[in-house]
């Protein structure tokens, strides 16, 4: 596995308001970072992004289960856990997802794939009965 890969998988294990400043020696000064939630573009956005993210949650913690892995690019299979005071009574969630990394020395693009309404919406409590209304009919 690629050293830069390596750095990344160990930094999202131990993901905290308080490690986004190490973000500089894993991403680019130009990185993208995309999820289905938006695109970010540049460093400093990036840590931006994440800070108002973590300063949301309560934790937020990366299992990583598989990664693939070439001389530019790899995809990383993880599950996060976190939990947020807002969303499912403030008990944890669980969320599969890949991240797809491209590299040269350092990170230059990262997009995450997951699905947004098993991380939110399924835990607000109007639109989790709708969305669980809504599964049940496609699956009959």
């Amino acid at each position: 596995m690629n050293t830069i890969v390596e750095k990344l998988c160990h930094y999202y294990k131990e993901f905290s308001q308080e490690s986004i400043a190490g973000l500089d020696g894993i991403y680019h000064s130009k990185a993208v970072f995309e999820d289905p939630m938006g695109r970010v573009e540049g460093l400093s956005n990036l840590q931006n992004h994440f800070s108002k993210m973590m300063s949301n949650v309560t934790y937020c913690r990366f299992e990583i289960t598989n990664v693939v892995s070439s001389d530019t690019q790899a995809f990383i299979a993880w599950t996060m856990a976190f939990a947020h005071p807002k969303l499912n009574g403030h008990q944890e969630i669980s969320v599969c997802g890949v991240s797809e990394i491209k590299f040269n020395e350092l990170i230059t693009h990262h997009r995450d794939y997951f699905d947004v309404g098993c991380m939110f919406y399924e835990h607000v409590p109007l639109l989790k009965n709708v969305i669980g209304l809504l599964k049940k009919r496609l699956a009959s």
